[in-house]
């Protein structure tokens, strides 16, 4: 997707970070990022300015949404190539919504009418729908995300405990994935009071029905650790880096 970048050509690419399961090791689905870069050099366009800049430009950033999705399940619709029957095998794609597309009226009805309303159910099922802990905080927020799950969405909280968490929304919504902000690991597990602060936490998200997923685990230790919390699945640098998805520079959109 070419943009200009404050007088400057550039482009964004997609790149995917696996979600494993804790019990197996396999992947159960994969989280789809947004990278950008300069057109004439190819450098990359740090992402504390990238994502600024989006939320900056809503209509950009509803674009990019739109397209994050489109092409997901354009990569996991049923093919005999050899890369289709590897992305087959990807049980879910989640893409982040951002707060401020559902919260404004007209960039909500346009992501609808454009890319949500255009889904089977199927293809449903195999999308999970990502808001942050604290754009769910506006009821105008609370309203449609409780409307898209209602029309069959797989909704995730994301960034659980990044800020003043909403317990109440948690009984509010039904959410299917639970994912805790991995600010929450940074003392743990050496720091006994907050390795029992995230268990108490696991066990609470738990009890709601969804699956939780372990944020930013970097090392082994955390590894087992959140398993012993009995977290449902794990996403971090140890099992899997962003790489891209599907489209490289030589496939712009």
């Amino acid at each position: 997707m070419s943009f200009d970048y404050n007088g400057q050509a550039a482009y964004l690419v997609w790149y995917k970070q696996n979600l494993i399961t804790s019990s197996l090791d396999t992947i159960y689905g994969q989280e789809i990022l947004c990278r950008g870069f300069l057109v004439h050099t190819d450098k990359p366009i740090p992402m504390h300015e990238l994502m600024p800049y989006l939320c900056r430009h809503n209509q950009l950033l509803l674009a990019v949404t739109c397209q994050q999705i489109t092409d997901s399940m354009a990569a996991m619709a049923p093919s005999n190539s050899a890369k289709n029957k590897q992305t087959a095998a990807i049980v879910s794609t989640w893409i982040n919504i951002a707060g401020q597309i559902i919260a404004d009226k007209e960039l909500f009805e346009q992501l609808w009418r454009l890319v949500l309303c255009t889904l089977s159910e199927s293809q449903k099922q195999q999308l999970v729908l990502e808001v942050c802990e604290d754009d769910i905080s506006s009821d105008i927020v609370f309203q449609r995300v409780s409307f898209l799950k209602h029309n069959g969405f797989v909704i995730a909280m994301d960034d659980f405990g990044s800020g003043h968490s909403n317990l109440q929304r948690l009984s509010q919504i039904p959410f299917d994935i639970i994912k805790l902000d991995l600010g929450l690991l940074q003392q743990v597990p050496t720091d006994l009071w907050s390795a029992s602060f995230y268990r108490e936490i696991v066990n609470l998200c738990s009890s709601t029905g969804g699956l939780i997923v372990a944020e930013g685990i970097e090392s082994q230790l955390q590894s087992d650790f959140v398993r012993w919390a009995g977290v449902d699945l794990i996403q971090g640098f140890l099992y899997s880096k962003p790489e891209p998805f599907i489209f490289d520079k030589e496939h712009r959109i």
